[in-house]
């Protein structure tokens, strides 16, 4: 179900991840995008083996290594690495906020989904994609 009017006349937007408005294919992994509210999300679905280092597009400039994420896991388990070395492993449930470069993995053999809902743009960005 998708309702969206003019901005003048919406009292209500109702939008899905079935039916996305930009999908981003990447190496085992796949960024879906939306915007609602004038706000970019974005929910992320990574296969086991999937590397975050690996997908993206070389060292980050200042602007993007400073754009903060916010998300949540949905399913699977991802591990987070900052640059000073420490890791946090974020499983179902875990709400996330990061602000600095890091790397990140998904954990076993399960894919991974993270609710993305704010830093989407920076991602984009990053990400080594075919459209």
């Amino acid at each position: 179900m998708r309702i969206d009017r003019s901005a003048s006349e919406t009292a209500l937007v109702v939008k899905r991840f079935d039916t996305p408005e930009r999908v981003l294919v990447f190496d085992q992994g796949r960024l879906e995008l939306m915007t609602v509210g004038g706000r970019a999300i974005g929910k992320g679905s990574y296969a086991p083996g999937w590397r975050w280092s690996r997908c993206a597009t070389g060292p980050a400039s200042p602007a993007d290594a400073l754009a903060e994420h916010v998300g949540m896991v949905l399913s699977g388990r991802v591990k987070m690495q900052l640059p000073d070395g420490s890791e946090i492993d974020l499983t179902p449930g875990d709400f996330f906020q990061i602000a600095t470069e890091y790397d990140g993995w998904v954990v076993g053999y399960r894919p991974c989904e993270i609710l993305y809902l704010s830093g989407v743009d920076a991602i984009v960005k990053r990400v080594r994609h075919m459209e």
